[in-house]
């Protein structure tokens, strides 16, 4: 499986394949915000409810980034947003630790949050630009390898780091973020010369009224997967810990099961489903998602729980590409920026909203309710796009094949 997922990326567009090796070193650069709390309890005067306002920060900057990418893209080209975005988030992390109060952290983090996020929208409009419709799915399941990769290089070295010196996480990553901008206008500098880099002139509306319905009847389908996908990172482990009283350990399976299936598998699996049709794609990925999040709350030893990770696993690796790939399908490229910050604002609703949701529904007991809700909501979900795919308005309706020639 590696060797096809090296083969996969290999076949890129040199543009993505700059892309991916951006986006990987900037993710593996990410080594501060995973440890923001703990440096903040250790290091600054704030109480713990300053301590949460400050990193709660960081999510609202993220959610403004992807709000105002759209605007933003209709001035100024993805390239030069996503090195715009590296060189603001590298200069924030030089500063913060210079602030001690709660006040210049709040605004100091939202910005951070702004620029770090500010990388996702562009670099989703990127891979719109350089890849074809058929190859699409495998050229954002590359994006997505470059961030999970990366995700889980930076925070390991993040603790190293932060076992050293705390305030040396910053001054480290906002280098590793520098170099990473530095090599992407070196890349790309001989394209934007040649006038490559001319930027398709944005719009905040769609010029027809079908691609608004079909852009946010999706865009409100993907919600309930956003809000289950955050799940795992925000309640996981106090639910494997405190809830069902399992050692951390089954914890750590869980995750390493997740991100191993991903680096190995996910960039084959939609190399495989290349030609598989956007219902399909969601179809199944909707069904393994919910069966995975339901089974999540019946599961109560850790073998169960990592039989059911591998269902919602599977499902991940499926529908992420598959909602990007349709998202960028519905879309004019005129609102093709402003639509892929949209999706990423969906993702980052879900991981806002999901902790604050979980924590009511598992009052009085009811430890496995945030896993069964999660589950019925994507189940909800996929039965509405079985009964609109038909509907022009809400759904691209993909074209028949072609009827073979008679003989």
């Amino acid at each position: 499986m590696p060797r096809s997922t090296l083969q996969a990326v290999r076949g890129l567009t040199p543009e993505l394949r700059t892309l991916f090796v951006t986006t990987l070193l900037f993710r593996s650069g990410t080594m501060a915000f995973p440890f923001l709390a703990a440096y903040l309890t250790a290091e600054s005067d704030c109480s713990a409810g300053q301590v949460g306002a400050i990193v709660g920060a960081y999510g609202v900057g993220a959610l403004a980034a992807d709000v105002a990418a759209g605007a933003l893209l209709r001035y100024v080209s993805a390239r030069t947003m996503l090195i715009g975005g590296l060189v603001g988030n590298a200069a924030l992390m030089a500063v913060l630790p210079f602030a001690h109060s709660a006040t210049p952290l709040i605004a100091g983090t939202f910005l951070w949050g702004f620029f770090y996020e500010a990388f996702t929208p562009a670099s989703y409009a990127e891979t719109v630009r350089h890849s074809q419709e058929r190859d699409r799915k495998i050229a954002f399941s590359c994006n997505r390898l470059a961030i999970n990769v990366g995700m889980g290089i930076g925070p390991a070295l993040g603790g190293l780091v932060f076992a050293w010196r705390p305030a040396g996480l910053f001054a480290i990553n906002a280098c590793a973020v520098l170099a990473t901008a530095f090599f992407l206008a070196h890349r790309t500098s001989g394209r934007a010369v040649a006038g490559e880099e001319k930027p398709v002139r944005g719009r905040l509306v769609a010029p027809t009224l079908k691609g608004e319905t079909r852009f946010w009847s999706i865009f409100v389908l993907a919600l309930p997967i956003h809000l289950a996908y955050a799940l795992p990172p925000t309640f996981l482990s106090a639910y494997v810990i405190h809830e069902r009283g399992l050692d951390s350990l089954w914890a750590g399976a869980v995750f390493l099961v997740n991100a191993a299936a991903i680096v190995l598998f996910e960039v084959p699996l939609n190399t495989a489903m290349r030609n598989v049709g956007h219902f399909a794609s969601l179809l199944t990925g909707y069904l393994l998602a919910g069966s995975g999040f339901a089974l999540m709350g019946l599961s109560g030893t850790g073998p169960a729980l990592v039989g059911a990770t591998l269902l919602w696993t599977a499902a991940e690796m499926i529908v992420f590409p598959a909602l990007l790939h349709y998202v960028s399908e519905v879309s004019d490229p005129s609102v093709t920026g402003r639509n892929m910050g949209l999706y990423s604002a969906g993702v980052n609703v879900g991981l806002i909203a999901a902790p604050q949701l979980s924590l009511p529904l598992t009052a009085d007991g009811h430890a496995a309710t945030p896993w069964y809700v999660a589950g019925a909501a994507v189940g909800l979900a996929l039965t509405v796009i079985v009964a609109v795919r038909r509907t022009t308005w809400l759904w691209l309706t993909e074209p028949e094949a072609a009827p073979a020639p008679a003989t």
